[in-house]
């Protein structure tokens, strides 16, 4: 379909599709560990489904709820992955401490824990609610980055954020989100940074599309009303940026939505510029 938001693709995907499909032998993740905050429910669980489908050794699900953790590792139970599970919370550095020394060294991070504060005008919310989604967002990305980083694999690692807030739309048309869309910029800022304070490891931004996560349901958005995604395709697409493939678009926002072949044909334009970066908006 064409794309409904500003994007450098014309091609724009609301469900998975070949080129980042985990059956892809360029994909293949067979031998490395990845772990994943926020696998308990929605996008983080189906990431763990693709890294497993790409055959990961070894897979560490974090997230608050154990409960959730242990579904999300039953349902991997047909693929060979040696799956740990974590119930941890991303602010909480001491016992992060105690998860990356039990991990070892990793391949793949994804960092996909959330918090919305409910919706509502500045002068009119919760401060606490409010400054809750910076605790979780924003400390926490920066809490998991500053202690699994010492454990990356020291050739090549890939650390992903998810930045689920549409940071890049008119501020007028997310009326209530303060709290979650300033949240989502600084931490696509930090991420920057890690991008350029680490050379060893890509680090990058993805906003996974529109999908009917507990977070998307908080911030007031309606299904009914927007272009909606399969929960798979911000998971295969993160399996894909994962991948060398995508090396160019180290320190860069991308959307799961954007076709990567198109994104591939532009790949020494976006990594020679400031384009989608905060920087500097994408066409």
């Amino acid at each position: 379909m064409q794309p409904p938001f500003p994007a450098p693709v014309s091609n724009w995907h609301n469900d998975t599709y070949d080129a980042i499909s985990p059956s892809r032998p360029e994909l293949s993740v067979a031998g490395k560990t990845i772990v994943i905050i926020g696998a308990g429910s929605g996008i983080g669980r189906e990431t763990a489904s693709a890294f497993a489908l790409a055959g990961a050794s070894k897979i560490a699900l974090l997230g608050r709820t154990e409960s959730a953790l242990l579904e999300t590792k039953a349902g991997l139970a047909s693929h060979s992955a040696d799956v740990s599970v974590h119930a941890v919370s991303i602010t909480d550095e001491k016992a992060l401490k105690g998860v990356a020394a039990a991990v070892g060294t990793w391949d793949v991070l994804v960092i996909g824990a959330a918090y919305v504060a409910s919706p509502a005008p500045v002068a009119q919310s919760s401060v606490d609610d409010w400054w809750q989604t910076f605790e979780t967002n924003v400390k926490g990305t920066m809490t998991a980055a500053n202690v699994f980083l010492p454990t990356a694999n020291p050739t090549h690692a890939a650390l992903l954020g998810l930045t689920t807030g549409t940071v890049s739309l008119p501020t007028v048309m997310l009326p209530g989100l303060s709290a979650y869309i300033s949240s989502k910029l600084a931490q696509v800022k930090l991420l920057e940074f890690l991008a350029a304070e680490n050379p060893n490891v890509f680090v990058a931004s993805v906003h996974p599309g529109m999908v009917e996560t507990a977070v998307f349901t908080k911030s007031g958005a309606k299904a009914e009303a927007l272009p909606m995604d399969k929960v798979q395709l911000p998971a295969h697409f993160i399996l894909w940026l994962a991948s060398p493939e995508a090396a160019f678009l180290k320190g860069k926002l991308v959307w799961a939505n954007w076709d990567v072949d198109e994104l591939k044909a532009k790949a020494e334009e976006i990594s020679s510029s400031q384009q989608m970066t905060t920087s500097q908006s994408f066409p």
